[in-house]
């Protein structure tokens, strides 16, 4: 195979010659309207950043923005991008009567999968098309109308990835109402420290979960978040009035009758009538969803986004940049509470089919390949960390599958470069690889797909249509092309945060205007490659600086997991790899830390786990440089994950440099039970430390 020095940058897929796509389109309708010569992607780029008003009321008209009132301008080309400006003032829409734009169609508009169920072999499996989903979200949002729910009231989801958690959305959209959404798997007290932020009026929940190959009982679970929300609920924060709980699991029991509570059907019942929608018409900047960070080390950020910013933002990036169609099946692995839900669901802003799905994505390793053959997905969303699981478990789903993707979008963390000729010999030769990055902080993408340009191997493809994107040093100041540096936007965009709700400005200010006057500082560590792509090295806060020489984390993550590696660590099931400062502070020195697969010879014996170490080392130098070499390796049970499965960083540099366990949110965590081994392990690290 394929070094990956030399597989970095490489060109992997181009567009099919002489074929229109959707960018190119764009593009000359640009030329057209505004009579300009733009010869390429990277011209109308630059052209989208420096007019900003025109670009983006191109983008308006081009999408169909569907309005009772389009505004005379989309902003001021000269606006300062804090305090974030008001874009389109005096346009009146709603979200979602524009994600169902195509609401009498007969086309099918989703599918909803779940895992087969492990006793009976049966699959929970069933599919609405546009027209059945406009009746569905006019009797709920009539039901929740009935409830007394109105604009500015906030509705929650505390639910899996089911049609009926989308009807709910849809419904409470159109009222204009804010929605915030956890995942099934979050446990109470992580969702309480989110939903008491935010205070919803009604919840909408699922009596269980199939995961794993097992059904999860979740009324326990919700009665413990329904309980926490009264405890210490001041009087002038509003109660909660209404739990809706879907029966998801048909043998699971439901939860007994309770004053507000009622099962789906019966609160569609309370909203019974013909299929019209009374959408209401709000401001381009009324607020449309929470979303929360992941909140490592605080508590988690109640992040607001404006409905007609996300609107046009996911809309240019479905229609433009992906060139999503109504012939289109689109799939997206997530769960409720990860912002490619947002993402995947705004997808119905093309007419397509949208796929969601409720489970592991492992059990059995096919099972998302199946349900792409099925359905005829064409572009399937997914994880850099999902891609490198399959390329683990040795299932190749071109030999078992007639597969129509030709897109594979994928994010959550770098995707190495070795992995994309993976892609194209075990799923699909002719696949668009979609690297995508952006945020919970902007709900959309920075940078990503792109169906115009050529995709190359660990880069993302370019930095996305009016986000004038750049690369700063320590002082603030623009990086050459190929030096690493902190990801920055230079100009107002559409979907910057309205700010967080019912938390202070400074908390706002701080998280992405302080570091550097006058921007957006994002906190991703990267570089711009010579291709105009994106190279993503890590997050800034984590990122290693050993002898005054700065690195991504990603850069060893993607030697540990590269296939040429395996000789050496094939025995390596997880790692983490953070800095540790040196005695005096004024340094710092890389620790890596490893769990092992259960029984291999490196676990069982410690002579076994130095030979492991020796060979690490040496690969990682000779592979990197003596620089990126650690210091320390030490054996783990489990590395630290959010609730969506991310590794965290920061929070164990934190505790190995001697910071309490007390500035951990351990809400946040899926693991939270492996942190007292990592203090451990610092403490004796730090003693190590002053000996030498």
């Amino acid at each position: 195979m394929t070094q990956p020095q030399q597989l970095q940058g490489s060109l992997v897929w181009s567009p099919p010659a002489g074929e229109s796509n959707s960018m190119d389109d764009f593009r000359a309708v640009v030329n057209q309207r505004y009579n300009l010569d733009l010869q390429d992607y990277h011209q109308l780029w630059r052209w989208s950043c420096d007019h900003l008003d025109q670009f983006w009321s191109a983008v308006w008209d081009h999408t169909g923005i569907v309005a009772s009132q389009r505004a005379d301008r989309a902003i001021d080309d000269d606006a300062p991008i804090y305090p974030p400006p008001k874009w389109f003032p005096g346009a009146r829409l709603n979200f979602a009567e524009n994600l169902l734009r195509f609401r009498h169609s007969q086309r099918v508009a989703v599918v909803q999968s779940t895992e087969v169920d492990t006793v009976t072999g049966k699959l929970d499996e069933r599919s609405i098309t546009y027209a059945q989903l406009n009746t569905a979200v006019a009797r709920a949002a009539r039901a929740l109308r009935a409830r007394g729910v109105a604009v500015n009231d906030c509705v929650a989801s505390y639910s899996a990835n089911n049609i009926e958690n989308l009807v709910a959305f849809l419904a409470a959209s159109s009222i204009g109402a804010v929605w915030t959404s956890a995942a099934a798997d979050f446990g109470p007290e992580g969702v309480l420290e989110r939903l008491r932020t935010v205070r919803p009026k009604v919840i909408f929940s699922v009596n269980a979960v199939r995961y794993n190959g097992k059904v999860h009982d979740h009324v326990a679970k919700l009665r413990a978040v329904v309980e926490g929300l009264e405890e210490g609920r001041s009087p002038d924060e509003q109660r909660l009035e209404g739990v809706i709980v879907v029966p998801y699991v048909a043998d699971a029991a439901l939860p007994e009758a309770a004053e507000g509570w009622a099962t789906w059907d019966a609160f569609l019942a309370e909203g019974e009538g013909d299929d019209s929608i009374a959408f209401e018409q709000l401001d381009f900047n009324h607020p449309l969803w929470i979303l929360f960070s992941s909140g490592t080390t605080g508590k988690p950020k109640a992040i607001t986004h404006r409905a007609g910013g996300m609107l046009i933002q996911l809309a240019k990036e479905h229609l433009i940049h992906g060139g999503l169609r109504e012939t289109d099946v689109f799939f997206q692995h997530t769960t409720t509470g990860w912002m490619m839900w947002n993402f995947l669901i705004a997808g119905l802003v093309s007419g397509c089919t949208i796929v969601l799905y409720d489970g592991s994505p492992l059990k059995p390793a096919s099972v998302l390949w199946d349900l792409a053959e099925k359905h005829g997905v064409t572009t399937f969303g997914t994880s850099a960390a999902y891609l490198g699981a399959l390329e683990k478990s040795g299932y190749v789903p071109r030999e078992h599958h007639q597969l129509k993707v030709r897109q594979i979008l994928s994010t959550g963390s770098p995707l190495r470069a070795e992995l994309y000729p993976f892609i194209l010999e075990k799923i699909g030769a002719d696949i668009l690889i979609g690297s995508v990055t952006g945020g919970t902080d902007l709900c959309s993408l920075f940078a990503g797909h792109n169906v115009a340009l050529p995709v190359r191997a660990g880069e993302i493809q370019a930095r996305n249509l009016g986000l004038d994107m750049d690369v700063f040093d320590d002082a603030g100041e623009p990086v050459p092309v190929g030096r690493e540096g902190d990801l920055v936007c230079k100009r107002p965009f559409p979907a910057q945060p309205l700010g967080f709700w019912k938390q202070p400005e400074s908390k706002y200010f701080d998280s992405y205007y302080a570091q550097f006057p006058g921007v957006w500082y994002h906190g991703d560590f990267v570089s711009l490659s010579e291709h105009g792509g994106l190279v993503m090295l890590g997050r800034s806060d984590g990122i290693l600086n050993p002898g005054g020489i700065r690195f991504g984390s990603s850069e060893i993550y993607e030697l540990l997991e590269a296939a040429e590696s395996q000789d050496v660590t094939s025995c390596i099931a997880d790692s983490l790899v953070v800095a540790l400062k040196t005695a005096k502070g004024d340094d710092e020195v890389v620790v890596l830390f490893l769990v092992l697969q259960p029984g291999c010879p490196a676990d069982a014996s410690p002579d076994e786990f130095a030979k492991l170490v020796k060979q690490l080392v040496g690969l990682i130098r000779a592979k990197r440089s003596a620089r990126h070499c650690p210091k320390f390796v030490r054996k783990v049970t489990g590395c630290p994950k959010t609730l969506n499965g991310k590794r965290i960083e920061v929070p164990v540099k934190k505790l190995i440099n001697g910071a309490p366990l007390s500035t951990i949110n351990l809400a946040t965590l899926a693991n939270p039970e492996v942190l007292p081994e990592y203090i451990a392990i610092g403490e004796e690290l730090r003693e190590e430390m002053k000996r030498h």
